[in-house]
């Protein structure tokens, strides 16, 4: 039996195709053969079924060897193509190779036939194998990747080792930027910089252990002073990546902020330092005690008395915290529910008291230019210039109030809630407010989206009014593992004289933002206006965080920075 062949013959010649078949059965394979003469039939048969090899000879009555590898070529196979030819030159075999066939063969010199196809077959399976071997390492990297920028820890990859250094870094997980505090590209600048954001105290003796770095081996902990003065410890270990030859010639490192485990173990250990103290104490005590059975006895009917006192007092205590912050989140929503009503509130105002008003007056003074046109005084024609003026203010009136009234957001969608509301602070205020949207965005609760809106809203608002803002930018991304809501305006510059905290209508943004799991933020915008962020985390791919709503620190703004004009709320 000898080796299966499916080969595809494109030849215009039975006879000569019966003796390509004949060579092939003498070399061993045992072929599945199909013969075509025209574009039409090779076309057809190779979307019937997958071929080993193409055979075809190069001059057939209109169609040739050409043609047919233009087509082959077309369907993007990865099979030989062979030319087997009659009358074949030195040039238009050349001309063949160039175009892709594999190889070239006279009808006449079919003893090269077998050997030429095995090479062909071989070098086909070598270029499969290369593309299989080069989608895994793809495939691989691409897991490593994920790995590394997933995990908690600081990955380190070094490069080229030598006796006294583990080498160059030439990659560093996004871990890196929050444990130490500064961007990956600026380590990648200068490799030394993990070293010297290391403790003073701590530096010398990670220097002395380069070596075992560079091996891979090495495995310890040190303080890390970053540049906010933060200390920070670090649980650093070195792992080797050898050759085949055994060699080490690449090192990976793994770095852990292991603050908070260094943390409990120093309070574990005052404690048992206490508890050492303690029990050092009460055997003293014992030893006084057992003098007197009676009075051990009573002193310890009076402890037992003070831990129940002692407990009934912290069940007292805790039960009164919690109603307190119950009490507090129930005045936090009913604050923005106040500081909602109010705006609304004034909204009606503006439109049923003072518009109605400055309607009224207006028709007044149409009156009252009719009456002067009618005796033709020269005070008409100011007349109506003033109508035109108090026609301006109505509409002005009418559009504040609608911006007041309709502070709730309609609806869950809330990229068309922010494109509205740039759409309507174009039409009322008639200055430059755009919204864009970067990534793709995950679904919102309804109560996200109402709460972004409103500070979207807010901020805007004040841009205008106090900021006297001429043009605002609406932006909602996402990044760095959270959803983004940046609202940007180029009005009046901060204040730097300003108390942050006593803010009402900041404070109302950042209540707004910490119900909904958020951080809030306020910084500069260069030389004018600022920007307002709002960030919400996510979970798991684009599930927003679920944070508890609990006691709401200040907002943070940029050291130095105080709230501006640009950034008052409800003239609070």
């Amino acid at each position: 039996m000898g080796q299966p062949l499916r080969i595809l013959i494109v030849e215009d010649s039975e006879d000569d195709a019966e003796l390509l078949l004949r060579e092939l059965r003498r070399g061993g394979f045992e072929p599945a053969w199909e013969r075509v003469d025209s574009a039409k039939g090779m076309n057809a048969a190779l979307a019937r079924q997958n071929w080993d090899l193409v055979a075809s000879d190069y001059v057939m009555p209109g169609f040739g060897g050409l043609e047919a590898l233009a087509i082959f070529h077309a369907k993007g196979l990865d099979v030989p193509f062979l030319i087997v030819s009659g009358h074949i030159g030195e040039d238009i075999a050349v001309a063949s190779m160039k175009a892709g066939a594999a190889d070239y063969l006279m009808k006449d010199r079919l003893a090269r036939l077998v050997p030429a196809v095995k090479r062909a077959l071989a070098e086909a399976e070598t270029r499969r194998a290369h593309k299989c071997a080069n989608e895994a390492l793809c495939a691989s990297e691409e897991r490593f990747r994920q790995l590394a920028e997933n995990i908690g820890m600081v990955f380190f990859l070094f490069e080229r080792p030598t006796r006294d250094c583990p080498g160059s870094i030439s990659y560093v997980s996004p871990a890196y930027e929050r444990i130490w505090g500064s961007s990956c590209e600026s380590l990648l600048r200068d490799t030394e910089l993990w070293l010297k954001a290391v403790h003073p105290q701590d530096r010398q003796r990670l220097v002395n252990g380069l070596p075992q770095m560079a091996q891979g081996t090495f495995n310890d902990e040190f303080r890390l002073q970053r540049a906010d003065r933060k200390i920070c410890w670090i649980q650093y270990r070195t792992f080797p990546v050898r050759n085949e030859e055994g060699l080490v010639y690449r090192v990976a490192a793994l770095a852990e902020d292991i603050t908070e485990r260094k943390r409990a173990e120093e309070e574990l250990a005052a404690t048992a330092r206490q508890l050492a103290k303690t029990v050092a104490e009460l055997r003293v005590a014992q030893d006084e005690l057992r003098q007197s059975n009676d009075k051990l006895t009573q002193a310890r009917q009076q402890l037992e008395k003070r831990v129940q006192e002692r407990t009934a007092d912290l069940v007292a205590a805790n039960t009164e915290l919690r109603e307190q912050i119950n009490e507090r989140k129930r005045l936090e929503n009913e604050l923005l529910e106040i500081a909602e009503n109010e705006r609304r509130r004034i909204g009606f105002d503006l439109h049923d008291d003072i518009g109605q008003k400055l309607m009224g007056v207006s028709l007044l003074l149409k009156a009252m230019e009719r009456s002067l046109g009618q005796k033709h005084l020269p005070e008409a024609s100011q007349t109506e210039k003033i109508q035109v003026l108090i026609n301006e203010v109505v509409n002005h009136t009418h559009n504040l109030a609608h911006c007041f009234s309709s502070l709730d957001a309609q609806g869950d969608n809330l990229c068309a809630l922010l494109k509205e509301l740039g759409s309507n602070v174009k039409k009322t205020f008639h200055i430059s407010c755009s919204f864009r949207v970067t990534g793709a965005l995950p679904e919102l609760p309804q109560d996200v989206t109402s709460q972004l809106y409103k500070i979207a809203q807010e901020s805007v608002s004040n841009a205008i009014k106090h900021g006297k803002a001429t043009q605002v930018t609406i932006t909602l991304a996402q990044r760095n593992g959270g959803l983004n809501l940046i609202i940007r305006n180029n009005g009046v510059p901060f204040k730097a004289n300003r108390e942050p905290n006593k803010r009402m209508g900041l404070r109302i943004m950042n209540y707004r933002a910490r119900t909904i799991g958020g951080e809030f933020e306020i910084r500069p915008n260069g030389n004018s206006g600022a920007v307002v962020s709002c960030r919400l985390p996510f979970t798991n791919g684009h599930e927003i965080a679920k944070i508890s709503f609990g006691a709401l620190p200040p907002p943070r703004l940029s050291p130095g920075v105080g709230l501006g004009n640009s950034l008052a709320v409800n003239g609070h």
